[in-house]
């Protein structure tokens, strides 16, 4: 999870059906995926899909579910959804901010109950900012930048126990894995002094009960511009900024940079057990590059000593599936006409299948067997949770 809020209307999408299999078309790949081990650590090197190649997998045309409107009754009338999740009996958990309340809709998104609420006091909530599932249907929950912990409710609601050293210190996500275990992250240090901040992040791994198991890093996790104006300190977004990016995959927690095509899964003991690459030609940032993110993005166009990174991004995001695939959302380039977002699937074992696209405007948070759950905006703002079907080739 991670990434929270979707800026534009979803569109209808029926992404590419190029020939597939259980893995890549042979065919279609460079050179075949390749698997070793080293060291404890199980490597997968991958060659990059074909330019315009998309695997036969298809997101429906459009969503078969949706839930929220502009006016109605109340439990429909969302203000500020921050995260979302499917339960095991396929009820659909969204945690909205503006409310402070997690609010339960059954599989077709009819309203079924609200748990939490604004408040003090245990169970409720005075920044809500995500919700997960948690083993044994439970579900987990915690604010932003908060010294509660995180709260462990049954599956009617109720509170169960709240992990109070598990504390949420920055606006990143609580990552929780498969096997009750959680990571968090705090910043620990910024380079400091006018110019370029680079701000560091120390992640750790806690079990069950919120203890403390392993830690990683401190890593560089993101960056801004400090500049003084009229005796005011001023943070300028860095163009084309690489950021820090964690995901749940297996029993692992993926933690990394998206400098290079580069994806490392730790185990909660800390240690590394898996590597994914992929061939990637980093693009140099030009001058034209940089113009089009400035009037693309609306910034400042005489900006110009903020310092761009030398290379973009090689990638933007990570999820994994509830079949182990993990999903890497590529790199948008400015200038580029690319509606719908593109993402590079890999087998569980870190094998490259193919590019997949996904509904434009949509802020995906939850790829399940046979569904897509996110967020879209629509018209005057109103946020809608939405599902669509996905269907995987067979071959």
């Amino acid at each position: 999870m991670n990434h929270r809020s979707a800026t534009v209307a979803a569109a209808a999408l029926l992404a590419g059906t190029a020939a597939c299999g259980d893995g890549a078309n042979p065919g279609s790949l460079t050179r075949a995926p390749a698997l070793r081990d080293s060291a404890g650590v199980r490597i997968a090197e991958n060659p990059r899909p074909p330019e315009g190649s998309r695997l036969g997998w298809e997101v429906g045309p459009e969503p078969t579910v949706r839930i929220g409107s502009a006016d109605g009754e109340d439990p429909y009338l969302f203000h500020r959804v921050w995260d979302m999740t499917t339960l095991g009996d396929g009820r659909i958990a969204v945690a909205d901010a503006g409310s402070e309340e997690l609010r339960v809709f059954d599989s077709t998104g009819v309203h079924l109950a609200t748990w939490g609420g604004r408040g003090e006091g245990p169970g409720e909530f005075q920044s809500l900012w995500a919700v997960a599932r948690w083993p044994g249907d439970s579900v987990v929950a915690w604010e932003f930048h908060s010294e509660r912990g995180v709260s462990v409710f049954d599956s009617e609601g109720n509170l169960g126990r709240i992990l109070r050293d598990a504390t949420v210190s920055t606006r990143t996500d609580v990552t929780v894995l498969r096997n009750a275990a959680i990571l968090t992250d705090h910043e620990v240090r910024s380079d400091r002094g006018s110019g370029l901040q680079i701000r560091r992040r120390l992640y750790e791994f806690r079990d069950a009960e919120g203890q403390l198991t392993a830690s990683l890093g401190p890593y560089p996790a993101s960056e801004m511009f400090e500049r003084q104006r009229a005796g005011t300190t001023v943070w300028m977004e860095v163009p084309f900024t690489r950021s820090a990016v964690t995901a749940a995959w297996h029993d692992f927690a993926v933690v990394g940079r998206n400098d290079i095509y580069e994806i490392r899964a730790y185990d909660t003991d800390g240690a590394l057990r898996r590597m994914v690459r992929m061939d990637h030609a980093l693009i140099p940032v030009t001058r034209s590059l940089l113009a089009l993110e400035q009037e693309e993005q609306g910034l400042d166009p005489g900006d110009d000593e903020i310092p761009p990174p030398e290379t973009l991004p090689a990638f933007d995001r990570v999820i994994a599936d509830a079949l182990n695939h993990l999903w890497v959302r590529e790199y948008r380039v400015p200038g580029r006409d690319t509606p719908h977002p593109l993402w590079t699937v890999f087998d569980p074992e870190g094998r490259v299948l193919g590019h997949v696209e996904t509904p434009p405007g949509l802020g995906i948070f939850e790829i399940g067997e046979e569904h897509v759950l996110g967020l879209a905006i629509g018209d005057l703002g109103v946020q809608q949770v939405q599902v669509w079907s996905l269907r995987r080739g067979q071959g």
